[in-house]
């Protein structure tokens, strides 16, 4: 081998290595080359965790992941930054896909995917049949207060069975219209139009208003207190408004309303409300600041007659026609509002047993936080699911 042969593939080495150790320095920092922009560009990475285990997690339909024994997360590193699509599949329950934006140095975060059965099973609810009127009463979430003739007495709740007859008919608070319970205190409603708070054991005709003007209080009016510990909405006929704790005046939040319910997330407290034909979710500033923007959950063309947390991610609604007494629909939604809402609806007729169906009429539904079973009453007949969440 001459000399000026080993000169070039000494030279050719040279420009290799100064070449080449420096992409692979980048490589190995998170940088790739977007031949799209025809740039240098840092990566990001996608975190995703399900309920149940997912059997596999697909990212742009070409990066297969599954988590690992007794995990229910992977993360998926050097992504360029663009539009990612993530499909969770597991056998049996149905899939969850969703197309999110991943920026560079960043990791985007699914990590409340809940991963429902195509075939969730359903009991009679101790095997008897109730009337709709009733379905709050003889099960689930029974109230400790009633308010009759605008008054509030103490209900028949079973947590009120050492209370007196004679004491249950005495008016625990005079001139209310509605009420609502913020941890130890009472909201009310009452009679001249404003809204009051007080300690629920310790009620003295001095108690503090926490509004500065009056409702105007019409007959057949609909009046409803939402709140959680921190925040205080108030429907007012279809008119939802936020008590905003600097000024302690009602703010209009959003309108028409049917109903509103509020959950804590990770981000904060989100507040759901709907109308006839529409879902929507904001997240509820804080300490009197502008009212954030809304998003749309799920638009129908059918009437939405409830809508209720299954947790802080998930929601679950009916729709459906009650004054034509017809099928109604049970529908199950994520509150990510990023790309495209992941719904379920589940099957307008309900799977008992081989020989035992029964059609979903005008469904109500009810959630028990602590079990994870969805209640169904339709017709007179209660039945109950098994666990749906963690």
């Amino acid at each position: 081998m001459t000399k000026k042969i080993r000169l070039i593939i000494l030279i050719i080495c040279a420009v290799c290595f100064f070449v080449i150790a420096p992409m692979l320095i980048f490589y190995s920092m998170g940088y790739r080359y977007d031949f799209k922009k025809m740039k240098l560009t840092e990566t990001g990475g996608i975190y995703v965790r399900s309920f149940p285990a997912a059997d596999q997690i697909i990212i742009d339909s070409k990066i297969i992941k599954k988590p690992g024994f007794l995990a229910n997360d992977v993360f998926v590193q050097s992504l360029m930054p663009d539009e990612h699509t993530v499909l969770v599949k597991k056998i049996d329950y149905y899939d969850y896909s969703k197309t999110i934006p991943v920026e560079q140095k960043e990791v985007t975060k699914l990590e409340n995917i809940l991963l429902f059965k195509k075939d969730i099973k359903f009991t009679l609810s101790k095997g008897i049949s109730i009337p709709s009127n009733e379905f709050q009463s003889p099960f689930i979430n029974q109230d400790k207060y009633i308010v009759k003739n605008n008054a509030l007495y103490y209900s028949d709740a079973t947590q009120n069975l050492d209370i007196s007859a004679t004491k249950k008919s005495i008016p625990v608070l005079k001139k209310v219209i509605t009420y609502s319970l913020q941890g130890n205190n009472i909201l009310w409603l009452a009679t001249d139009g404003f809204i009051y708070k007080s300690d629920i054991s310790n009620l003295t005709p001095s108690t503090a208003k926490i509004t500065t003007t009056a409702i105007k209080i019409k007959k057949s009016g609909i009046y409803k207190i939402i709140n959680d510990d921190k925040n205080i909405f108030f429907n007012n006929n279809g008119n939802l408004m936020l008590l905003n704790p600097k000024t302690n005046a009602l703010d209009n939040f959003y309108s028409p309303v049917q109903d509103a319910t509020i959950a804590q997330s990770q981000d904060g407290a989100n507040i759901v409300y709907y109308n006839d034909n529409n879902i929507y979710i904001s997240l509820i500033p804080s300490n009197g600041s502008p009212i954030l923007p809304k998003h749309s959950l799920y638009k129908s063309n059918e009437k939405i007659t409830n809508c209720i947390w299954l947790n802080s991610s998930y929601i679950i609604f009916t729709i459906g026609n009650p004054e034509k007494n017809g099928a109604g629909k049970i529908i199950i939604s994520e509150i990510d509002y990023r790309g495209k809402i992941n719904t379920i609806t589940l099957p307008q007729t309900i799977t008992l047993s081989p020989t035992q169906k029964i059609d979903l009429i005008n469904p109500q539904i009810y959630f028990e936080q602590k079990t994870g079973e969805l209640f169904i009453l339709t017709g007179k007949t209660l039945i109950v699911s098994e666990k749906l969440t963690k």
